[in-house]
C-alpha cells in the first residue's frame, strides 16, 4: 500500500514539474501576449478556453471583452485550471494617434557639426620629406574637425583655404577637434608642399594630410506629419557618416525635392533615386533629432504633402500582419503614387527597433522601373487596413525587390506622439546584406 501511494506521489510531482517546465510552450501555444496598446474604446478579447481563465486586477474573472474605456494600464493575470500561474497581460490603453502618410521626397541637411577626418596621409615637403602633420599631432580617423585657430569648419573645400591664409603667419595652428564625448585642442605643423593644378600650374601650398568628409546633404522620403503639432518624421533609420556612427545636428533642415531620373537596382547592385533640391528657400522643416528610427523635427510652412485628404490612425505593432499593404512614394519629378507591396515578415518587437518587418514589392510598374526598393525610398509610408503601419528603411543588396521597415508605432512615439516610450533599441543584425534605402 506505501509503495503504491509512493508510486502516486512521484507520478504527481513529476506530472507537476512536466506541467511546470512547459508553461513556457503553453503561453507561446495560445499566442498570450505579455503587453499590448490599444485605443480607448477598442474591442479586446482574449480567445482563451478551459482550462486557461483570466482574471483582472481585482481578482474578478473575465470571460468577456477586457476594459478598455478609459486611458491607462491594466493586468491581467492568465491561469491554468484558476489556481497555476501562467504569465500576466499588461494593456495600455493610450490615446488614438493620427497622421498623414508622406511619401513626398526630401532633401536632407544637417549641417553636422564640423567635418569628420576619413582618412590620414603622408605628404612631401619642399625639402623632400615624406610627413604627415595629422598623425605627427595626435589626429586620429573618425575625429571631428571643429575648428582651425578658432574658425569654424563647415565645408571641405574652404578648410585648405583657412590653413593657407593662416600658415604663413603661424609655425604651429591650434585645431579644435571632437573625439567620443571630448574636446581636444591640437597643434598641428602644415608641411609646406609643391602642388600641381589641373591646369598644369604648380604653387606652394600648406597641407595637413587629412582627407575630409562633410556627411551633410541627401535625398530620403517623408514618412509622416501630425497636423495639430506640426511635427514630423523621416527616413526611418539614422543618418550615419562613413564610419557608421550618427551624424550629430547642430541644425538641420528637410527641403522640398524633385527626382530626375532612376538607377535600376539588381541584385548586388542597389538602385538609386537621382534628385535635386534647392536649398534654404524650400524649407519644409526644421530637423532636431537624429535617432536610430529616422529624424524628427518641426513642419514650416504648408509644404508637406500626402496623397491622403485626411489623416489616418497610427497601427500598434500587434494590428500589423502578413500580406498585402501600400507603399507610398516619389519616382519621377514631385508626385506622391502608391504601389502594391506584402508585408512577408513581421516580426514580434515589445520595444523600439528598425527592422519590424520585411517587405517585398510586388506592383509590376515599380519593378519595372526601379527593380524593387532603392536607396532614396528611406521612409516610404506603408499604409495596411486604412491604417499606417510602418516606413521602408533598408533593402536587401543581394534581393532588391525585398527590404526592411520599421513600425510607425515606434516612430509617432519618437517624434513626441502619444506614449512615451523608452529609447529605441536596434535589434539584431540578420544574416541579409541590406542598405539604407
Amino acid at each position: 500500500m506505501r509503495k503504491t501511494l509512493l508510486k502516486v506521489l512521484v507520478t504527481l510531482l513529476l506530472a507537476f514539474v512536466l506541467v511546470l517546465s512547459t508553461l513556457p510552450y503553453w503561453v507561446s501555444a495560445v499566442g498570450i501576449p505579455r503587453e499590448l496598446r490599444v485605443f480607448p474604446g477598442m474591442e479586446l478579447s482574449l480567445p482563451l478556453k478551459p482550462p486557461l481563465r483570466v482574471v483582472d486586477q481585482d481578482g474578478v474573472e473575465v470571460t468577456g471583452l477586457l476594459d478598455t474605456d478609459n486611458l491607462g494600464s491594466r493586468v491581467y493575470r492568465v491561469s491554468l485550471f484558476g489556481w497555476l500561474p501562467l504569465t500576466q497581460l499588461v494593456v495600455d490603453v493610450v490615446p488614438l494617434v493620427e497622421v498623414f502618410p508622406g511619401g513626398q521626397s526630401i532633401g536632407v541637411l544637417l549641417n553636422a557639426e564640423g567635418l569628420v577626418i576619413s582618412e590620414l596621409g603622408t605628404v612631401v615637403d619642399l625639402d623632400g620629406r615624406e610627413r604627415s602633420p595629422a598623425r605627427e599631432a595626435g589626429l586620429r580617423p573618425g575625429d571631428i574637425l571643429l575648428a582651425i585657430e578658432g574658425h569654424p569648419t563647415r565645408r571641405p573645400e574652404l578648410v585648405s583655404q583657412l590653413i593657407n591664409s593662416l600658415a604663413p603667419e603661424k609655425r604651429f595652428l591650434n585645431l579644435q577637434v571632437k573625439r567620443g564625448d571630448s574636446i581636444l585642442n591640437l597643434a598641428v605643423e602644415p608641411a609646406k608642399t609643391w602642388q600641381t593644378n589641373i591646369f598644369g600650374q604648380s604653387s606652394q601650398q600648406y597641407l595637413l594630410g587629412i582627407l575630409l568628409e562633410d556627411p551633410a546633404a541627401g535625398v530620403g522620403t517623408l514618412s509622416f506629419f501630425h497636423p495639430e503639432t506640426g511635427r514630423f518624421g523621416a527616413l526611418g533609420h539614422t543618418v550615419t557618416d562613413s564610419l557608421g556612427r550618427p551624424v550629430q545636428i547642430n541644425k538641420g533642415t528637410i527641403v522640398e525635392a524633385s527626382i530626375d531620373s532612376i538607377r535600376y537596382g539588381t541584385r548586388g547592385t542597389p538602385g538609386e533615386k537621382v534628385g535635386f533640391f534647392h536649398g534654404e528657400q524650400d524649407i519644409m522643416g526644421i530637423i532636431d533629432s537624429n535617432s536610430s528610427l529616422g529624424i524628427y523635427g518641426q513642419l514650416v510652412g504648408n509644404t508637406a504633402r500626402s496623397a491622403f485628404s485626411r489623416p489616418i490612425p497610427v497601427a500598434f505593432t500587434h494590428q500589423v500582419k502578413v500580406g498585402p499593404a501600400e507603399m507610398y512614394t516619389v519616382v519621377q519629378g514631385t508626385e506622391i503614387e502608391r504601389f502594391a507591396v506584402e508585408i512577408v515578415k513581421v516580426v514580434n518587437q515589445t520595444k523600439p527597433g528598425e527592422k519590424g518587418m520585411v517587405v517585398e514589392v510586388t506592383d509590376e510598374r515599380l519593378l519595372r522601373e526601379t527593380g524593387g526598393i532603392i536607396q532614396g525610398m528611406s521612409g516610404s509610408p506603408i499604409v495596411q487596413n486604412g491604417m499606417l503601419v510602418g516606413v521602408i528603411t533598408h533593402v536587401f543588396v543581394n534581393n532588391p525587390t525585398k527590404g526592411y521597415a520599421s513600425f510607425a508605432e515606434w516612430m509617432v512615439y519618437e517624434a513626441g506622439l502619444g506614449l512615451s516610450e523608452q529609447n529605441p533599441a536596434k535589434q539584431a543584425s540578420s544574416r541579409e546584406v541590406f542598405l539604407c534605402a
